[in-house]
């Protein structure tokens, strides 16, 4: 298992995100189950919420993004099946159904600048089992 903070201090050696009291997460889930992932809503604060996970290597893949807490999210290319986003008033969530073995990964959410990222929470999720 990847340690999350190790991850998350090299993504900050090299400029590639920004935290801002962040919180750090695991979940588990097993093949074809369900998982929501949350942190705290900050869309009072910034506009522009993301999802993304970190891919191998050093890039990222935006899964989805709100305008506010109130809008509608949109749904990235690949993850308009299975994912979901939604919010409320304390926190934003992403939804995974259908779950595979290839979601497992970190995943992020937090606002993207023009240059980096600011980050409000991260998640591990692993995926285990078998598929019966």
């Amino acid at each position: 298992m990847v340690n999350l903070t190790l991850v998350l201090a090299l993504l900050c050696t090299l400029s590639l995100i920004s935290l801002s009291t962040p919180e750090f997460h695991t979940a588990k889930v097993q093949p074809e189950g369900k998982v929501i992932l949350k942190c705290s809503n900050f869309s009072n604060l910034i506009s522009n919420i993301l999802w993304f996970k970190l891919n191998d290597g050093r890039n990222a893949t935006i899964i989805s993004s709100m305008i506010a807490s109130e809008s509608n999210a949109t749904m990235l290319d690949g993850f308009k099946e299975r994912f979901f986003m939604t919010s409320n008033i304390t926190h934003v969530f992403l939804n995974i159904k259908n779950v595979n073995f290839s979601d497992s990964g970190l995943y992020f959410c937090g606002h993207r600048g023009s240059t980096s990222a600011v980050i409000f929470g991260a998640t591990h999720l692993l995926v285990y089992g078998k598929i019966i």
